[in-house]
């Protein structure tokens, strides 16, 4: 009896000891497979007001949501033509005389295809001589006045505006407009910008030179028809206004009580420097962010309806976790938007955040006073006096990876550790095709851009991913398409938005050209938007919510959560009362649903070592979950005049949504180590 007893009292007194061992070996199987470390967002009473306060209430439907959905008429610069120099001729005349066959930026499998960038630039300048010398001549014939105006990019510009007529060289719009006075918000100094509804206007047949010279419209229309006839230029096309797809509802807002807020401007800010040395990669260690308005970014949850997940989710989460991937910050994701707030406060501290610039020529639409500058701060693109700024692109970036994730701060992105390279090409009343195209051509490193001083800038960090939410209901430009060919051929990987207006997508560019990623909006519900358009050309289904529903009963809309200041709503969700500011807002729309494309594209990159054409495939094969196109893409007819009846179900209409939906969940190997290609890209 003695050795028994014996026995137990050594087994008692090991078995803490055992215990400690068990729990370490357990604890170094978990590490192995991955298992998260789970100590979720930071509980909404530790951090500060600032860091948690958001804007956006559940708003009613009937008259908003038919302002939504409503057509917007296409507007265009008056005075301005884009021509297009025929590059591919010079190229095919170079290569002749070398002895080579015809060279194409694609291969015949559709791959890019690298030429030698000095017989390119050489070939760029030879076409512009060309394309300049035939714009000339046709202008003389008709007897207009105009100068010619060349971009780095090769595109060619003719400004008829009398200002610009007197040299033959010509200086940009923005050359003749003074700076804001001072003391007064940009948004307010100057006029609205210049822009024209295209009505399909014709040229009369016996138009006069005093008619042309009286009406700028008519100038422009009669100059661009001439040119298109002498078939000297690749394309000649109209400057048209494009349009990030900011819903700007009434100047009241209603909310679910029926009470409403006046609608006001957030403040201006001044520009820090964006970071020039991106600081220490950030380690995944398989943990959720703590940033404290996490829990309320249903989009980055994983794909279901248990606990912590939504149906509308793309699956980050389970990226993050079981891949123990944040993503690298050699990739780069460029943003071509309305700029960002460097001064906001989940951004001003961000090493993810690359230079800049900004690209907006025109004065008045640019409202900071000048050109194109190295400053791409987003200082308002409102239209109109008591019109609500969008920060657009704040919302954007935030949502890709510019706001600070993992800091106790607002809300996570979706790669925590990328670089960001902020596009300002849209400003007040939308952009301009022109710097659009240049915006394209300058994020991939194509070409520089050209301050009014005559300073080059060039793109230190070109672009693997360009997110491009925007849209306007014109067929692909063709300036647009070569700039978009250009940059793919240099390994770019382009994203855009569907649009917001419940139509065909194949009606509105960019999101109608070749060589993009179409992405168009679910809801947190995980069905189509109702505002979202659709058709053959999506390609991905991504959250972009829905602000009129509330399908979680958080008393918050369903509409995407990210960065951009603003004073309309705000709400403290831990005191449950209003607040005066707020730094995190709800926006909805396919341009929320383009950049967690562009966010699951730069976890991919980082973690496969691919880029291109083959990242690309990589999303829409791995990357994609099935669509049960009854439940997710039908809507009653009545909702929706575009959708096509469904055969045997009275009422119900089809609207196609996609290959697939976005979910990063299926791409995530358990426990993969990221991959560190050859070359650090």
């Amino acid at each position: 009896m003695s050795g028994k007893f014996r026995a137990a009292r050594i087994a008692l007194a090991l078995a803490p000891v055992i215990a400690l061992m068990a729990c370490d070996q357990i604890g170094r199987v978990l590490e192995k497979v991955g298992a998260p470390e789970t100590p979720g967002p930071a509980a909404l009473s530790s951090v500060a007001p600032e860091a948690r306060s958001m804007g956006g209430a559940v708003l009613m439907p009937d008259e908003a949501m038919a302002l939504i959905v409503a057509p917007e008429p296409v507007k265009f610069v008056p005075g301005e033509i884009l021509i297009g120099a025929k590059v591919d001729d010079e190229l095919a005349q170079a290569a002749s005389e070398l002895g080579m066959r015809m060279m194409s930026r694609f291969a015949p499998d559709g791959s890019p295809q690298m030429l030698d960038q000095r017989l390119e630039a050489k070939a760029i300048e030879n076409a512009v001589e060309e394309a300049t010398r035939d714009a000339r001549t046709v202008l003389d014939r008709l007897k207009v006045d105009g100068a010619i105006i060349v971009n780095p990019s090769g595109v060619v510009k003719i400004d008829l505006t009398p200002a610009n007529t007197a040299s033959p060289i010509g200086l940009p719009r923005f050359a003749q407009a003074a700076a804001p006075e001072a003391g007064v918000e940009p948004a307010e100094a100057a006029a609205e910008p210049q822009a024209v509804v295209d009505t399909g206007q014709r040229c009369p047949r016996n138009v006069t030179t005093a008619q042309l010279d009286a009406d700028l419209t008519l100038k422009t229309i009669c100059t661009l028809e001439r040119l298109q006839a002498s078939r000297q230029f690749a394309y000649v096309e109209k400057n048209y206004v494009v349009d990030v797809g900011f819903d700007r509802l009434p100047f009241f807002s209603k909310k679910k009580d029926g009470s409403t807020t006046p609608t006001s401007t957030a403040p201006g800010t001044t520009a820090p420097s964006a970071p020039a040395n991106p600081g220490a990669e950030i380690v995944a260690t398989g943990a959720l962010p703590n940033d404290p308005l996490y829990a309320f970014q249903w989009g980055l949850r994983p794909r279901g309806t248990g606990a912590g997940q939504s149906p509308g989710g793309a699956g980050f989460e389970s990226f993050w976790t079981s891949a123990r991937q944040v993503g690298r910050r050699a990739v780069r994701v460029a943003v071509i938007d309305t700029g960002i707030e460097l001064a906001h406060p989940d951004m001003r501290s961000n090493a993810n955040i690359a230079p800049g610039i900004d690209l907006v020529t025109d004065y008045d639409r640019a409202g900071d006073g000048d050109g194109i500058d190295r400053d791409p701060n987003d200082v308002g693109d409102a239209c109109g006096a008591g019109k609500e700024n969008s920060y657009h692109g704040t919302h954007v970036a935030g949502t890709v990876g510019a706001a600070v994730t993992n800091d106790k701060r607002g809300v996570a992105g979706g790669a925590w550790n990328v670089t960001i390279v902020p596009i300002r090409a849209i400003g007040r009343c939308g952009g301009e095709l022109e710097d659009i195209v240049n915006a394209i051509r300058w994020a991939a490193g194509v070409a520089p851009a050209v301050t009014e001083g005559g300073e080059q800038i060039v793109n230190a960090n070109p672009a693997d991913i360009i997110n491009m939410s925007l849209s306007v209901q014109i067929p692909c430009p063709a300036s647009m398409q070569s700039a978009i060919d250009a940059a793919v051929a240099r390994g770019a990987v382009i994203v855009v938005a569907a649009g917001n207006k419940s139509n065909a997508v194949a009606n509105y560019a960019p999101a109608n050209c070749r060589n993009v990623i179409t992405v168009a909006a679910n809801d947190a519900r995980g069905g189509l938007a109702f505002y979202s358009n659709f058709g053959p050309g999506i390609d991905v289904l991504a959250p972009g919510g829905d602000v009129f529903a509330d399908s979680d009963g958080d008393g918050r809309p369903d509409g995407v959560l990210s960065t951009r200041t603003t004073t309309k709503d705000c709400y403290d969700p831990e005191t449950r009362q209003a607040a005066q500011t707020c730094h995190y807002g709800f926006l909805q729309g396919t341009s929320m649903a383009a950049p967690h494309v562009a966010a699951a594209l730069a976890l991919l990159q980082s973690q496969y070592g691919v880029r291109g054409r083959e990242l690309e495939s990589l999303l829409l094969t791995r990357a994609l979950g099935p669509i049960d196109a009854n439940q997710q893409c039908a809507i009653e007819c009545a909702r929706n005049a575009n959708a096509t009846p469904i055969p045997g179900s009275p009422g119900r209409c089809m609207r196609q949504c996609g290959r697939g939906m976005l979910d990063l969940a299926r791409a995530a190997p358990p426990g993969a180590a990221p991959v560190t290609p050859a070359g650090g890209r």
